[in-house]
């Protein structure tokens, strides 16, 4: 007989288990539980090799898939928000880990490619401009417009648009006046009562901007040089100054005019580009308006290589969108008069090194499309051409 170890009965040394209490009667003394089998290292590198591979898999097709919707939707809004619930439904319930990261970066990225894609493309500037139609003509023939030429300049304002032109009477040695039309959508002008708004002085090829509660219109004197007026309206406008424009040794630039300025304000920074006889744009810099330097002597654009801008060429416009700054000019390779001018563009990261557009000249040499500057409407650019008249062309 044994006791039981539970209750204290007394039970037989074969009983195994006791009647009393159930409790086991089979002794553990002497005995040693055998130790639970420990994991197969081998079948787990070889899972988690599996693992990873199966997630590049995922990588790679999640990448043409994502590219894939974007093209065919033409969402990158649906692409991006797709593929994000496609790839945390599968890191999280399929427990792929490796593509965290992959959900990481889509996260990040989002914001700047729907940001990119709420900026409409055709908001965007671009090369491919539709034929222009006819918006502005010269006046009759014995208007004090009877000719109009070279570079005038549009500015949206509200609901207005405004237009500030040459007029003359045609001949080359007619004086060139200062002219504005109006018009509610960019059509339809109507010219001022006032023209000729300024008849003090020479002013062709003008360029206008509105800094600090202020128009400043940067133009051609008589004698190809730059000059500066200043208006609180654009109405009645006031002669500033010649521009003062100054090699790097501090001597003024006086081996030929510079003539065709063209203004671009940044950071504080005022930089002013401007042609010699049309034979390549420079660029100086100034902090007060009252005196410029050049960044380099070398002109920053220079003619050619191809026959459409070989002989000559002026900058009419420059604009930046993201970090890319716009050239819009003008240049011609016709060797006989009257030359055939055409509009072109470059671009540039750093205002002084710039690369000209495949896709110049935006129209055939032979339209004549000069002076080209682009407005924008409030939500597409438009680009308009001058010279002996102006045309409008929207974006295709």
């Amino acid at each position: 007989m044994r006791p039981c170890l539970q209750c204290n009965a007394s039970v037989g040394n074969e009983v195994k288990v006791c009647p009393e209490c159930g409790a086991s009667m089979i002794p553990t003394i002497g005995y040693q539980a055998a130790p639970a089998p420990g994991p197969d290292l081998e079948a787990l590198e070889k899972i988690d090799e599996d693992r990873r591979t199966l997630g590049w898999y995922f990588l790679g097709f999640h990448a043409v898939l994502g590219v894939l919707v974007w093209k065919l939707s033409g969402s990158a809004v649906l692409a991006a928000s797709g593929l994000l619930v496609l790839v945390a439904f599968e890191a999280f319930v399929i427990d792929l880990t490796i593509l965290f990261p992959f959900c990481l970066a889509i996260l990040l990225l989002s914001p700047t490619v729907i940001s990119a894609e709420d900026a409409d493309p055709i908001d965007l500037i671009g090369t491919q401009y539709a034929t222009g139609q006819v918006v502005f003509t010269a006046g009759d023939q014995d208007d004090w417009d009877a000719a109009i030429r070279e570079r005038g300049w549009i500015l949206k304002e509200g609901d207005t648009y405004r237009m500030w032109y040459t007029g003359y009477d045609g001949s080359r040695e007619g004086v060139k006046h200062l002219g504005l039309a109006t018009s509610p959508d960019g059509m339809k002008w109507t010219r001022s009562a006032e023209n000729p708004i300024f008849d003090e002085r020479w002013v062709e090829d003008m360029q206008v901007m509105k800094h600090d509660g202020r128009y400043l219109m940067f133009a051609e004197t008589a004698d190809g040089n730059s000059q500066l007026l200043t208006s609180d309206d654009g109405i009645k406008w006031t002669w500033d100054s010649d521009l003062d424009i100054r090699h790097l040794n501090g001597e003024r630039v006086t081996d030929r005019p510079c003539g065709t300025p063209t203004a671009y304000f940044e950071e504080g920074t005022w930089y002013l580009f401007y042609e010699k006889w049309d034979q390549g744009v420079w660029l100086a810099k100034s902090t007060d308006l009252k005196s410029f330097t050049n960044v380099q002597e070398d002109p920053v654009i220079t003619l050619g290589p191809d026959k459409y801008d070989e002989l000559m060429i002026a900058l009419n416009q420059v604009i930046k969108q993201g970090d890319t700054y716009y050239a819009f000019y003008h240049g011609t390779g016709t060797e006989t008069k009257p030359r055939d001018w055409c509009t072109c563009m470059a671009t540039s990261t750093d205002l002084i090194h710039w690369t000209k557009s495949s896709e110049n000249p935006l129209f055939p040499t032979t339209e004549n499309e000069s002076s080209g500057i682009l407005v924008h409407d409030g939500e597409n650019w438009r680009l308009y051409t001058m010279h002996a008249q102006v045309k409008l062309h929207h974006p295709k």
